[in-house]
């Protein structure tokens, strides 16, 4: 694909004052590239300490709209046209391979030293990453409640790479539309018709960025859409470039350095960003293009050391991620300083060897560089191993599910005496808490619960406030109708609740909702950045309540709630209020003629995910274990029960003993992530229920 002669006439300005040559090979650039690679590695090694680090993305962004920007104007200029297949298999040489070798060799690193349990997730993103959408599939999973406990992959840090090579496909086709454009509309002056056209698209993409990040800042981190402006920004000091002269030049380079350097020691993980915020990084990068290498600034950054960590920045980049989430695998313990340092040598000696043996040798050889096609091809063909190896091993390991899925079934039908929290039954006499056998669902088919989970038509999303079409137990309600209702934890005892349905012969309405308690109370949620799921719960919990006290049929409301995971919003202290909260919606259901059963809330597990955990274990499964004193802790619904006249129906004894709370109980792994019950647990837990039911 090539266009007919396009240029970019001079404007009068430009006519009278000599711009800086773009295609000068600029050394303060690649002290900028080190600049940006170092916030973004040490901020993954010492979050705490470098807590706005991430702000190097956004450097590298930027720089990467100047650069490219400047090398097609240069070409357009120079040529007439630009030839959009070579600059694509430019790009093609330069990134694919060393990318596609990390990847390949993180993927094998999984399987060598990471625990089960990651595999299907990394086998995802590693495909994401090698198709370059990386970011999307990680902005959907930032947005699904069931994902949130999802532990990082070595291919997360593909987003921004992903970002960065969908500008690359599309950046000169949009430059060559709105040269096109401009033409068709007689504008001879297209130097300042494209300037015109990218600063447009800055502040279309700024302003979304901005409303996106309020809505939704976990998605909006991730869009393409949201950092489109940061590109723009790039490019428009590229076409707009004159020479500052001192000490113009120098102030900029300061409070350039000042902005780039200040945020990432200012913001924190807590700070709406990209949104508004990103404009300190991404002007005081600006600043440093603008003000050149004959600064003071400029001239530190054009150092031998300096350059010597640009010019690798890629690999380091690529390098540094895998080596922070599989040493700790290796080690058996979090990251310490020392391990710390050596991932910082080991990643700069890997970087320069990729640099000196992969990438210059494939991005200037012949193997690919004498014709386009070769880079092509090279990409699709490696692109095509890559995800087809991992679309392979992604099949295996759902095969493996499935086959554990049937195992767990027969097991559980067999009514084995010491299996699941019969274990924990003193009267069963079982020598072991954990168990002695073969897990009935081993951790990585356990894990995948969170991803596939048995009744996704039952509860409804973050976002949406209708309520969902969700009936089990014995659909024909022969014995009466019941309803549970609740969040996520009331949602992860569908199938206790399913199975007692069955067992009765009672018909079993679902309402329950992700991270939406059934309180009147206002909750709020770490992290959240508006008020869009709050209204969405409270819009839901206006309907549930409708739903309910219109159905006569409905004789016994189950409910349940991750109470330790909200703050409350009132006139009182946070609990109280979140007492009353519920208090009320209990009476009201009382009011009304039913009978209101409150499930105490499960007990607290240790940081990482209980699947996780046990992988790593498997010969010591107790010490996945939390003291009991740790585990129960206060749940307000409990309280509130107590205080509308409820009854409560408290299961800690089938997770404890009166001194730990187990993650494996019988040889059944007890919750699929770091808090939801697995569903087999759940679904033995069925009988115990009943009887305190009854």
């Amino acid at each position: 694909m090539s266009t007919s002669d396009a240029t970019l006439a001079p404007t009068r300005a430009e006519r009278h004052q000599k711009p800086r040559p773009a295609s000068d090979f600029r050394p303060d650039i690649q002290g900028l590239r080190a600049i940006a690679v170092g916030l973004v590695v040490l901020y993954h090694l010492w979050p705490k300490r470098l807590s706005g680090g991430y702000v190097g993305v956004d450097v590298f962004f930027v720089i990467s709209g100047f650069l490219i920007t400047s090398h097609i104007h240069r070409e357009i200029v120079s040529t007439g046209h630009l030839r959009v297949t070579r600059f694509w298999a430019r790009r093609i040489r330069r990134l694919l391979p060393a990318s596609l070798l990390v990847l390949v060799l993180s993927g094998l690193g999984v399987l060598l030293f990471a625990p089960s349990t990651t595999w299907a997730q990394t086998a995802r993103e590693i495909a994401a990453s090698a198709l370059y959408v990386q970011n999307w599939q990680l902005a959907t999973s930032a947005v699904d409640y069931m994902a949130l406990d999802n532990v990082p992959t070595v291919a997360q840090h593909f987003w921004s790479l992903s970002v960065e090579e969908q500008f690359y496909a599309v950046w000169p086709v949009l430059i060559l539309g709105l040269l096109a454009v401009m033409r068709l509309r007689g504008h001879r002056d297209t130097r300042k018709a494209v300037l015109a056209g990218l600063a447009l698209l800055s502040v279309a993409s700024l302003t979304w960025s901005v409303v996106s990040t309020l809505q939704d800042q976990a998605f909006a981190y991730m869009s393409t859409f949201t950092r489109v402006w940061e590109f723009a920004a790039g490019g428009i000091t590229a076409l707009a470039l004159v020479s500052l002269r001192r000490p113009g030049a120098t102030v900029a380079a300061w409070l350039g350095l000042a902005a780039v350097v200040g945020s990432g020691s200012v913001l924190t993980e807590a700070s709406l960003f990209p949104g508004w915020v990103a404009l300190f990084p991404v002007l005081g990068t600006v600043a440093l293009l603008v003000s050149g290498a004959e600064t003071p600034v400029g001239r530190v950054l054009a150092t031998r050391p300096m350059t010597f960590v640009g010019d690798i920045s890629y690999s380091v980049y690529l390098v540094h991620w895998p080596l922070i989430v599989l040493v700790p695998h290796l080690t058996g313990h979090p990251l310490r300083w020392t391990e710390k340092l050596l991932i910082l040598v080991a990643t700069l000696g890997l970087a320069w060897l990729s640099k000196t043996w992969v990438e210059d040798p494939l991005r200037t050889g012949p193997l690919l560089s004498k014709a386009p096609r070769r880079a092509f091809v090279f990409a699709l063909t490696a692109m095509a191993l890559v995800v087809g190896s991992t679309t392979t091993w992604g099949a295996v390991l759902e095969q493996r599910e499935q086959r554990a899925a049937t195992e767990a079934a027969q097991r559980i039908e067999a009514g084995e005496r010491c299996l699941g929290p019969r274990a924990l039954v003193p009267e069963d006499g079982c020598s072991s808490v954990a168990g002695d056998g073969p897990l009935v669902s081993p951790p990585e088919a356990v894990v995948a619960q969170s991803k596939d989970p048995l009744f996704t038509r039952c509860q409804q999303s973050l976002g949406n406030p209708a309520l969902l079409d969700c009936v089990l137990g014995d659909p024909s309600g022969a014995k009466g109708t019941i309803a549970l209702v609740g969040d996520s934890h009331a949602g992860a005892l569908i199938p206790t609740v399913d199975e007692l349905g069955k067992r009765r012969g009672l018909k079993v309405v679902v309402h329950t909702k992700g991270s939406c308690p059934a309180t009147d109370a206002r909750r709020t949620v770490e992290g959240e950045t508006s008020d869009e799921r709050q209204a969405s719960c409270t819009a839901y919990n206006a309907a549930v309540d409708e739903a309910l006290l219109a159905d006569a049929s409905v004789s016994l409301v189950l409910t349940s709630s991750y109470t330790r995971a909200y703050g409350w919003e009132g006139t009182g202290d946070g609990p109280e209020t979140g007492i009353a909260g519920f208090a009320s919606r209990y009476e009201r259901w009382r009011s009304a003629g039913k009978q209101v059963v409150v499930i105490a809330d499960v007990p607290a597990t240790a940081g990482e995910p209980v699947p996780n955990c046990i992988a790593q274990h498997l010969n010591d499964p107790e010490a996945c274990a939390v003291p009991r004193a740790e585990a129960v802790v206060p749940d307000l619904a409990v309280s509130a029960a107590e205080r509308a006249g409820a009854p409560v129906v408290d299961l800690n004894d089938l997770f404890c003993d009166a001194a730990s709370c187990y993650s494996q109980v019988g040889d059944v792994i007890v919750y699929r992530d770091r808090s939801h019950l697995s569903i087999e647990y759940a679904r033995m837990l069925a009988p115990f229920l009943d009887s305190r039911l009854r």
